[in-house]
């Protein structure tokens, strides 16, 4: 696993379809990623244009911060504890800004990605803590912590593809 660009999650490909979409991009990718909290290994807030599914495998909670144009931000915990209203898979939208990281008093996460039509590095946009400031009560310290800094890179590098997973 390597740090993806621009958000910083432990990741690898672990499936790159070789179907292609009209757009030229694969038509459907899978990936782990593992979050940390020492050393951090985390998902800052940025938006795709198509919609991830989240897959919770192992480890301690994740939380989910969902950012939506209507000002109105919410949580979601992907972890085992169904009956303390964690959920195992979660579908976050196309167009709705994101970030994760293990919940709080969490030390690792094992979950994943996946996506259809697949990942694609101009579907992928960083989104900076400007951005957000001010727009989404109760969560101030979150963006804090979670946005991209301002004047960071917000693209992937323009010489960023998917790797197909090598065993």
């Amino acid at each position: 696993m390597k740090p993806l660009p621009v958000e910083g999650t432990y990741f690898i490909n672990t499936y790159i379809s070789e179907r292609q979409t009209a757009a030229g991009g694969p038509a459907g990718t899978a990936g782990l990623g593992l979050y940390k909290s020492n050393p951090v290994s985390a998902s800052t807030t940025h938006v795709l244009e198509f919609d991830e599914v989240w897959h919770f495998y192992e480890g301690d909670p994740i939380a989910l911060y969902e950012f939506h144009t209507d000002g109105t931000a919410r949580t979601i915990t992907l972890g085992r504890d169904i009956a303390a209203g964690q959920v195992m898979q979660h579908t976050i939208k196309a167009g709705v800004i994101q970030a994760g990281e293990v919940a709080p008093g969490g030390q690792w996460a094992l979950f994943a990605c996946t996506m259809s039509p697949g990942f694609i590095a101009s579907c992928f946009r960083g989104v900076t803590k400007a951005e957000l400031r001010g727009k989404y009560k109760g969560y101030e310290e979150i963006i804090g912590r979670m946005g991209v800094p301002d004047g960071h890179e917000t693209d992937l590098p323009s010489d960023y593809v998917n790797e197909r997973f090598k065993s």
